[in-house]
């Protein structure tokens, strides 16, 4: 559907990145995923600009990066949200892997994947992949003058 496509897409537009420095500069996509099966069986994801996503179809967020500055962009954390049209995939996760963090609350709290709980106490549980909200990557170097590179993840229209 072409509205959920829409409002998946202005919903992921609440990037927020932290440096210290100037010049660091993002774009995002979203990409639908085709599946191509190859005489042997073997299948194939390849991915093209989403105009219209019907519900079960596979997306994919992308942040591009690059560092306009004269300097290099230190201490970088980039977080994208995990619109609530969409499920996040398990193990979609790509781009530096210096520290990637889950938060289902919102952006309140960030944890590693197999450590974000829901509740609290002896009711508290792993959260499902369907209560991430939001996806955070907190690079272990920093990115040069010049440099570029991307950080993405998938999930699956609701």
């Amino acid at each position: 559907m072409l509205r959920a496509t829409l409002l998946a897409l202005t919903l992921v537009g609440a990037v927020s990145a932290t440096a210290h420095a100037t010049g660091l500069k993002a774009t995002q996509s979203v990409d639908v995923a085709t599946v191509i099966v190859a005489a042997d069986g073997s299948e194939t994801l390849t991915y093209s600009p989403a105009t219209e996503v019907e519900p079960g179809e596979q997306v994919r967020y992308t942040l591009s990066y690059v560092n306009d500055g004269d300097t290099a962009a230190e201490d970088v954390s980039l977080v994208m949200p995990v619109p609530a049209e969409v499920t996040y995939v398990e193990g979609s996760v790509e781009g530096p892997m210096s520290l990637i963090s889950y938060s289902a609350d919102n952006g309140e709290t960030f944890a590693p994947r197999e450590a974000l709980m829901i509740g609290e106490g002896e009711t508290s549980r792993l959260a499902n992949a369907d209560e991430i909200t939001h996806i955070k990557w907190a690079f272990g170097t920093p990115i040069s003058p010049a440099e570029t590179g991307a950080i993405s993840y998938s999930a699956v229209l609701k």
